[in-house]
């Protein structure tokens, strides 16, 4: 039960992630063929990184409201082809 407890906050910090950044809640739709799915993945995301840190509620609240960040990040430099230099903190 308390697994559920966890994965409940960190899909809750994810939820006001997204309320707090675009001020809406984006649904589900369909788009070309293409499912988007909106609050329902970061939700997932958010809910299972509340279950992989620290047995805390507040942590895993506040490990649901920053982890898609963490992730939409890392795919953003994926997806631009950016290679991290710790030298140089202007790209990464």
């Amino acid at each position: 039960m308390y697994l559920v407890i966890l994965f409940g906050a960190g899909m809750a910090g994810a939820l006001i992630k997204d309320i707090l950044k675009d001020g809406y809640i984006q649904l589900p739709y369909l788009d070309g063929g293409k499912l988007f799915l909106g609050v329902l993945g970061s939700a997932f995301v958010g809910g299972c990184v509340g279950l992989a840190v620290n047995h805390s509620f507040l942590t895993a609240f506040l490990s649901g409201y920053v982890g898609f960040s963490v992730f939409e990040n890392i795919l953003l430099k994926k997806k631009l082809n950016l290679a991290p230099n710790f030298l140089n903190k202007t790209n990464g």
